[in-house]
């Protein structure tokens, strides 16, 4: 069986660094693919650092399946991107060292679009104040949620989006307690979420902790906060099995299903987009 990368649901690492890459018209791809083999030698065991495709150039890399870029309508931005790195690490110092290496070797092939670091907050808070990632499913859920099957395209990978949002902090901070919990659709203290007669259709449990067509939707969130004083955030990557799943809750968040348009985008808002295909440990040690 075809085993998934290193580090997916491990969430014991508190420091988190995302490079997005972009591939230039007539890039030499025996370049690429060495700078990829290059990267994956050279990361330790202690930094997992997990390697994902954006459709551009995982159809240089594969003639196996196809996908198309971010797309919501516009409704949400595209900012497609065609490589990315995701590197966890226990301190700084490592994540820092990791980083740099990989970012190095991998500008000498691509051209960096976006650099992103994250921490753990508190107890796994967002900025907001609220835990984040609480309807993550558990145990063999959480494998059958974000890994794709054997026996389909891709299978020991995953579909994944990112997505940076900016935050309003103070627009939501200016709200009452028990309004922020109706934005969320839980408790703010303790993240119990409100039982379905008290649930508001458009908070975002509300939006999101759905079925469609009688199979619940459950991906496996892995974001983390971002920032500093004057901007700050989270980078939104997410875990799935079936990529249709993304669309389904995005469309539901932005009120396109049933015309109820999640809370939530009144205080946070996203500023980039991308799908990405995470292949397997097989995969890429044969790269």
């Amino acid at each position: 069986m075809s085993e998934h990368q290193a580090g997916l649901f491990d969430r014991h690492y508190t420091h988190h660094l995302f490079l997005e890459f972009a591939l230039g018209a007539g890039a030499d791809m025996d370049g690429v693919r060495q700078a990829l083999r290059d990267v994956l030698a050279r990361a330790p065991a202690s930094t997992p650092l997990l390697m994902a495709f954006g459709p551009g150039l995982w159809q240089k890399l594969s003639r196996s399946f196809r996908f198309p870029p971010f797309s919501l309508e516009g409704k949400a931005p595209s900012t497609q991107g065609d490589l990315l790195i995701w590197i966890q690490a226990e301190n700084p110092s490592d994540l820092f060292d990791t980083a740099l290496a990989a970012s190095r070797r991998l500008r000498e092939v691509l051209a960096l679009q976006l650099e992103v670091q994250g921490f753990v907050y508190h107890d796994m808070r967002d900025l907001s104040g609220f835990v984040d990632g609480i309807g993550n499913p558990t145990g063999d859920k959480a494998l059958a949620a974000a890994v794709i099957p054997e026996g389909q395209p891709g299978a020991g990978g995953s579909w994944m989006i990112t997505q940076k949002w900016v935050h309003k902090l103070e627009s939501l901070n200016a709200l009452p307690v028990e309004e922020q919990e109706k934005v969320f659709g839980r408790t703010k203290a303790d993240a119990v979420e409100f039982d379905e007669e008290n649930m508001p259709e458009n908070s975002h449990v509300g939006r999101t902790d759905v079925d469609h067509d009688g199979v619940p939707q459950k991906i496996w969130r892995r974001s983390v906060p971002y920032g500093t004083t004057t901007e700050h955030g989270s980078y939104f990557i997410a875990f799935t099995c079936e990529r249709e799943r993304f669309e389904f809750l995005l469309r539901r968040m932005y009120g396109m299903v049933d015309g109820v348009r999640d809370r939530l985008l009144d205080y946070s808002r996203p500023v980039t987009g991308s799908w990405w295909y995470a292949p397997s440990q097989e995969w890429l040690s044969a790269l």
